[in-house]
């Protein structure tokens, strides 16, 4: 059983900065299944009893009562309750611009789980309240809960900073500079010169703190920027391909292939 607030094709995402699929509460129920292939949402939830697996990209966490999970947009997504201790559990489905830039700028790609991360509920209940506001025209709806959903990012971010501790600046370092050179071929000695460490220690500071190696990393960003120039400029497969550093078309379409389901010429 669920409590949802919808927002159809009626009050689509394009050209909105900020865009409300639907939001809800869902209650304990033993069957309760969700898959999506190469999601075009953000899905945010928040564990208030039960728990269940939740699988992305072929990674897959067990939270539980106080914690959070992010289901990012570009991946797939399975997950389903614990049948004899079902989720119980408050969410929101999201996307747009903003989404994807507060997720990038506050450090939460390839982040999955936020292990005990405190009383959230206030945060979630007053995104659905808005929602459930009748008096509210939509875009008063989206934009107040745009607010409200950088708060959420926000306390994340709170949480994630105080659980890497010392090694969070250099996991940050290491992230910047791997977004600074997106356009570049970057190696793992590169940014280990680049950081002062070994390659073997890159490699663990940012998978403690990211939740993936480097190298993961790199093909998500280049990837993720492939679809910006394929839907927003002129360029040519080979051309990107090119631009990104790949080592050819045929590499760069299977990679693409390989994140999004789909080859490049068809995205």
């Amino acid at each position: 059983m669920e409590h949802i607030i919808s927002f159809g094709e009626k009050y689509s995402e394009k050209n909105r900065p900020f865009y409300i699929e639907m939001t809800g509460i869902s209650y304990p129920d033993p069957a309760y299944h969700i898959r999506r292939e190469n999601s075009h949402i953000y899905c945010f939830e928040y564990i208030i009893g039960g728990g269940g697996s939740v699988t992305v990209d072929n990674r897959t966490n067990h939270p539980v009562k106080g914690d959070l999970y992010i289901l990012p947009k570009g991946s797939d997504h399975d997950y389903f309750s614990d049948p004899d201790d079902p989720f119980e559990k408050i969410w929101m489905n999201v996307s747009g611009p903003l989404c994807d830039e507060l997720v990038h700028v506050y450090g939460l790609m390839g982040v999955l789980i936020v292990k005990q991360i405190g009383n959230v509920f206030p945060i979630f209940r007053e995104f659905l309240d808005i929602c459930e506001n009748k008096e509210l025209m939509i875009d008063e709806v989206f934009d107040r809960c745009s607010l409200v959903f950088h708060k959420l990012i926000l306390t994340i971010s709170g949480k994630l900073r105080e659980e890497r501790g010392g090694n969070h600046d250099i996991a940050d370092e290491i992230k910047a500079f791997i977004d600074r050179n997106i356009y570049e071929r970057i190696s793992i000695e590169d940014i280990a010169k680049h950081v002062s460490l070994s390659p073997s220690q890159v490699n663990r500071v940012f998978k403690k703190s990211f939740d993936m190696t480097p190298y993961n990393y790199i093909l998500n960003r280049k990837i993720g920027t492939a679809k910006l120039l394929l839907k927003n400029s002129s360029l040519s497969v080979k051309e990107i391909a090119y631009k990104l550093n790949f080592a050819d078309e045929h590499y760069f379409s299977n990679v693409f292939l390989e994140k999004t389901g789909v080859r490049p010429k068809n995205y």
